[in-house]
């Protein structure tokens, strides 16, 4: 797994541990908001680890950023499939692809469904052409 710097591995892992979960729900959700560093430093505005559940009203912060906002949306989407109801635009790919994190966000995707990125034979884009 690729990291966009050693604080988002020591932030992602430190999330995944202190939520005591680790499945590819909690690992898509974690790895994604750790990205960034906003998100990194408010991650108790976003994610309530007692309840082990995301916090909507982290979304009307003050502190986000273009790129934090991003983040978010990227991270619950793949949480639960939220969708930011008030303007279903920002919450599409051409969205929220279009910041510096759009490759760690595939990662994120690939951690989500494992089950599409592995590796075999018969689906792989060699044997296309």
């Amino acid at each position: 797994m690729k990291y966009f710097n050693n604080e988002h591995k020591k932030a992602y892992h430190l999330a995944i541990e202190k939520s005591g979960i680790n499945d590819v729900y909690h690992q898509s959700l974690f790895y994604t908001l750790t990205i960034d560093k906003d998100c990194r430093e408010h991650i108790n505005d976003l994610y309530d680890f007692n309840r082990n559940s995301i916090k909507l009203s982290g979304l009307d912060k003050s502190w986000h950023t273009s790129g934090s906002i991003n983040t978010t949306l990227m991270g619950f989407n793949l949480f639960n499939g939220y969708v930011d109801e008030k303007n279903a635009k920002v919450s599409t790919p051409y969205e929220l692809f279009s910041c510096e994190y759009s490759s760690f966000f595939m990662e994120s995707i690939k951690l989500r469904y494992p089950e599409y990125y592995k590796s075999r034979k018969d689906k792989s884009f060699d044997n296309c052409l």
